[in-house]
């Protein structure tokens, strides 16, 4: 079935979706289209990937387990009532919720379907060139530039019609330094629901200062070992809130049993002063959206206030199992791939500390900077987040630079010792997660800064 407009699609799905009575089953089906271009390039090669279209169809019904059937966009739409089974009285089996309409297209302010693929090339060459060139102790740059432009459009039985085209454009990169028999590097990413006018946020003075910070680091001393105070920059606090405690919170975990959190909400797991959220419906970051892979309308999910545990991250399903309210964490990769409970964009809010104010009152610790590898333990609920880099603190000033750090212990530990959140501004990373190994969704984390009165420590 060739569609020339998302109106068809909208009239089509309608359609099959009426064949769907609401009071015997659930029903929804997905049309789901990305397009990408990615530019990598190194000293010794320089590749472009265009990927022009990729699309599908997905629809399922609920019959007490999920049935679904997922399609290429130009195959018939009667496989779906021919194999879909038809039931009655089973459409209280989840939760029910009210009809909604949307037709959502983000407009970039410089779109990059508009830009030649030559310029695209051209600015990520600028950009290696520049740092290739800053020193000759540079002896690698890698440049990275994703773009992708996705639509999805959903239809229900309980009327919903909505649609939403989103941009996304990411770029990484990372200078490697080498001097006599030391290697090491720092690195940058940018990216968010946006388009091309991202490289107005790559600088000569932030390219400059990258290049600085790879140099730097090879004279990087080790971290010390053992038990410090310790502050997490806002990218640490990201990479924290979603690996380390966020994986625990998706429901589907909770429902099998396989999270530390699952006996934990409503109980405190967290210092007073901490807040944590899961929010969608934040503008133009990675991990925002208008409505998740289920028509649930993007939210704000309250995850911990005042250091009590309020939600968990629920897709339609559990949150039925629940008797929960959803916000919109019900993500798919693509039509070939299942739903789960998902996070989106996850952050702790702000403090009232300076950080001026929270490094002066440490005799001795350290500052974990630039989150760099993180690991899920949701079943443990264990602490296992690496930093690119730190800083040693001694006297309430900072005084070395540090390589990797590593940060390990219990997760709920470390939340109750969190004494400072700093009053700055939220900042956010973006990334890509997985659900294990698998089921890539674009996310964003991050906050402010942390500070905890003590951690365990160790060279990454």
């Amino acid at each position: 079935m060739n569609f020339n407009i998302f109106q068809d699609i909208f009239a089509k799905f309608e359609e099959i979706s009426n064949n769907y009575k609401r009071e015997n089953q659930y029903f929804d089906i997905l049309y789901d289209s990305i397009s990408s271009i990615i530019i990598f390039k190194t000293p010794t090669s320089e590749d472009i990937s265009i990927n022009s279209k990729k699309a599908g169809i997905v629809a399922r019904t609920f019959t007490g387990t999920w049935n679904e059937i997922g399609i290429q966009e130009n195959e018939d739409l009667d496989i779906f009532q021919k194999k879909l089974p038809k039931v009655t009285k089973k459409g209280d089996l989840i939760s029910e919720f009210e009809a909604w309409s949307m037709n959502k297209e983000i407009q970039p302010r410089i779109d990059p379907k508009l830009i030649p693929i030559e310029e695209k090339l051209e600015k990520v060459r600028s950009i290696f060139n520049f740092i290739q060139n800053f020193d000759t102790r540079i002896l690698k740059t890698k440049v990275k530039y994703l773009e992708t432009l996705m639509t999805r459009i959903f239809v229900n039985n309980e009327g919903s019609q909505l649609r939403q085209v989103l941009p996304h454009i990411r770029v990484y990169i990372t200078p490697v330094a080498k001097e006599g028999r030391k290697t090491d590097f720092d690195h940058f990413t940018v990216g968010g629901m946006k388009g091309f006018e991202i490289f107005e946020e790559i600088t000569d003075i932030k390219l400059e200062e990258l290049a600085k910070n790879s140099i730097e680091m090879l004279d990087a001393e080790k971290a010390p070992n053992g038990n410090f105070p310790i502050i997490l920059d806002p990218n640490m606090t990201g990479l924290v809130a979603h690996e380390s405690f966020g994986h625990g919170l998706e429901a589907d975990q909770i429902i099998r049993e396989r999270s530390y959190l699952k006996d934990k909400k409503n109980q405190k797991v967290a210092s007073d002063i901490c807040a944590i959220y899961d929010t969608p419906s934040l503008e133009n970051k990675s991990g925002s959206y208008f409505f998740d892979d289920e028509g649930i309308r993007a939210g704000k999910n309250a995850l911990v206030e005042n250091g009590i545990l309020r939600n968990f991250i629920y897709d339609r399903r559990t949150a039925s199992l629940l008797n929960a309210l959803p916000q919109g964490n019900g993500r798919r990769e693509n039509y070939v791939h299942t739903i789960h409970p998902r996070m989106s964009n996850t952050y702790f809010e702000p403090g009232d500390y300076e950080i001026d104010e929270m490094i002066s009152e440490i005799k001795k610790g350290v500052i974990l900077v630039e989150g760099y590898f993180g690991m899920e333990d949701p079943l443990g609920g264990g602490c296992q987040c690496t930093s690119r880099k730190g800083y040693l603190i001694e006297n309430g000033e900072k005084v070395k630079l540090l390589k990797r750090i590593a940060l390990s212990g219990q997760v709920l530990d470390l939340f109750q010792n969190i004494d400072a959140i700093s009053k700055d501004d939220k900042n956010f990373y973006c990334g890509t997660c997985g659900k294990g190994y698998e089921d890539l969704v674009p996310v964003s984390s991050g906050g402010p800064y942390l500070r905890i009165k003590k951690a365990l420590i160790s060279p990454g």
